[in-house]
């Protein structure tokens, strides 16, 4: 009876981490928002349990990663094989293993509760009222400071209800990663232990009403318009890689899909022509001209507009391969004068570098399918015409603090994000629509619109509020041209103050229970 008991646990765990991944879309259309709650409910009940043994809490946490791993990161296989050269079973073993690094914040959580437990077992009690809070919010600094490659939190699915998030203004994710942990903590001890406690359930109910009686996102005050033209060439990996490997028929082949494309008849002639990463597959050197080769730089003065594109940058003269190339972003005029470059500043481990620090330099010599990108330096703040906007390549776009920092450090606020990605390396498996559906994020953080280009999908533009207005599916080789409506807007909180803002919020939670806990007569407080 114990062993089938230990093993409906050990599946119930692996259930649990299935529904977190399957909170996150498959499809465009396809994501079980409530299943997060559910999740949460099913990884935090083990902590309510003292006479638990770390060994138990140790593989719990290991299955509950594996099922996340299953559900949400199967294309995994894929990305190894296109982009690591490996083959089945090799590439299966990696994603496999991948379960153990996927969410860090996760063995952290069980340490601070180990160190809790032994140094002041009596907090973690049932009868302590504020112990779904502090696991709660526990939870959320660490999900917030633990570095992670791919960041999908608590507090995401809950997208689902844009344009109503105004509060993502306020706190950003933590606070929806907050409601997830909490109301899952309660929802089990009303199950579980019969604890009919009112207060959870009075705070979450609240601060959805808040946020329905907020409305919609709106900006208000003047706009302006600009025209945008984003070219999505479809261009396959194999091509890809000989243009960038110096195959000079390839290369062209590569530059002259992306001159079709933007050249198509227009109703209206575009302000800026949009390409995405690495799209310009020649390595450029800004530090000594400031225009683009020939063969793109007669092209851009004939169609007379700005060009904003993905490509490689010189960093240094050295003979060796390694941390010699950024990852860039260029916006250049209708002179085809290069106006300002943005290099890449935060590189995917085990994609674009390592996490070894000193140590990666000697790695570069034995391990070669691993590009080793220098780090870019400065935040770039772009301009055309009346226009402004940043750049975010790739997954930078997943990093809220990064891109706090990216906009708090420029002297004037932008008019919109543009992120440049590749998506190709993932097939057509629900990556793409995971990465977009994490990058809305940031335009219901800072209140921007976003322009995401990608080389196979999914090309999209985001409102402020969340809601894509138009976009270009997968594997697909299409234009989008659409008029961008923008305005100077104010810093949102969350830019100016971060998380500081949800713990402010914590702390008053905390005082209004304790000062409901203090007035209630003893034989009430248990249903608070």
């Amino acid at each position: 009876m114990k062993i089938i008991t230990e093993n409906l646990n050990k599946i119930t765990y692996l259930f649990g981490g299935i529904l977190y991944a399957l909170s996150f879309p498959f499809s465009d259309s396809f994501h079980i928002f409530p299943a997060i709650i559910i999740a949460a409910a099913i990884y935090f009940s083990q902590f309510f349990d003292r006479e638990i043994k770390t060994k138990t809490l140790i593989t719990n946490t290991l299955i509950f990663l594996w099922g996340y791993n299953i559900a949400g990161y199967y294309w995994l296989t894929f990305t190894l094989r296109e982009f690591g050269g490996l083959t089945p079973p090799f590439n299966i073993i990696l994603w496999q293993l991948f379960s153990l690094i996927i969410a860090p914040q996760f063995y952290i959580f069980i340490a601070v509760y180990l160190f809790i437990r032994k140094k002041k077992p009596d907090f973690l009690n049932l009868r302590n009222r504020f112990l779904p809070i502090s696991i709660a919010t526990l939870w959320v600094i660490l999900e917030y400071y633990t570095p992670q490659q791919f960041p999908a939190l608590f507090g995401h699915p809950w997208l689902a209800l844009a344009p109503k998030l105004k509060l993502a203004q306020v706190f950003g994710t933590p606070i929806y990663s907050f409601l997830s942990v909490y109301i899952g903590i309660n929802l089990y001890l009303a199950v579980k232990h019969r604890l009919r406690i009112k207060f959870p359930w009075l705070v979450a109910i609240s601060i959805l009403l808040v946020q329905f009686f907020l409305g919609d996102i709106a900006n208000k005050g003047e706009t302006s318009s600009t025209r945008l033209r984003l070219v999505q060439a479809n261009i396959g990996n194999d091509l890809k890689l000989k243009s960038e490997n110096g195959i000079q028929l390839a290369s062209s082949e590569v530059v002259n899909i992306f001159k079709k494309l933007s050249s198509k008849e227009f109703e209206k002639k575009p302000d800026l022509v949009i390409w995405p990463e690495t799209s310009y597959p020649r390595i450029l050197s800004t530090f000594k001209r400031d225009s683009v080769p020939y063969e793109l730089s007669s092209f851009i003065r004939k169609m007379e507009t700005n060009f904003f594109l993905g490509t490689y940058d010189l960093a240094s003269n050295r003979a060796d391969l390694f941390e010699q190339q950024y990852n860039t972003a260029v916006l250049v005029d209708k002179n085809a004068k290069i106006t300002d470059t943005y290099h890449k500043r935060v590189l995917i481990p085990f994609g674009e570098g390592l996490p070894f620090g000193p140590l990666n330099k000697y790695f570069a010599k034995v391990i070669q399918n691993i590009s080793f990108f220098a780090t870019g330096k400065k935040y770039t703040h772009f301009k055309y015409d009346d226009q402004s906007f940043i750049a975010l390549i790739c997954y930078e776009v997943l990093f809220p603090r990064y891109v706090r920092d990216y906009l708090n450090n420029l002297k004037a606020r932008p008019k919109f994000i543009i992120n440049l990605t590749n998506d190709s390396w993932y097939g057509r498996y629900s990556e793409q629509e995971q990465h977009l559906f994490l990058a809305k994020w940031r335009a219901l953080e800072f209140n921007l619109p976003l322009v995401r280009m990608t080389n196979t999908g999914i090309t999209s533009i985001i409102q402020p509020n969340g809601i894509e207005l138009k976009r270009i599916g997968n594997y697909k080789q299409e234009i989008l041209d659409i008029d961008l409506n923008t305005q100077v807007t104010e810093a949102t909180p969350y830019q100016r103050y971060g998380i500081l803002n949800f713990l402010l919020f914590i702390i008053l939670l905390i005082t209004s229970k304790f000062f409901i806990l203090k007035n209630l007569p003893l034989e009430d407080r248990a249903y608070e």
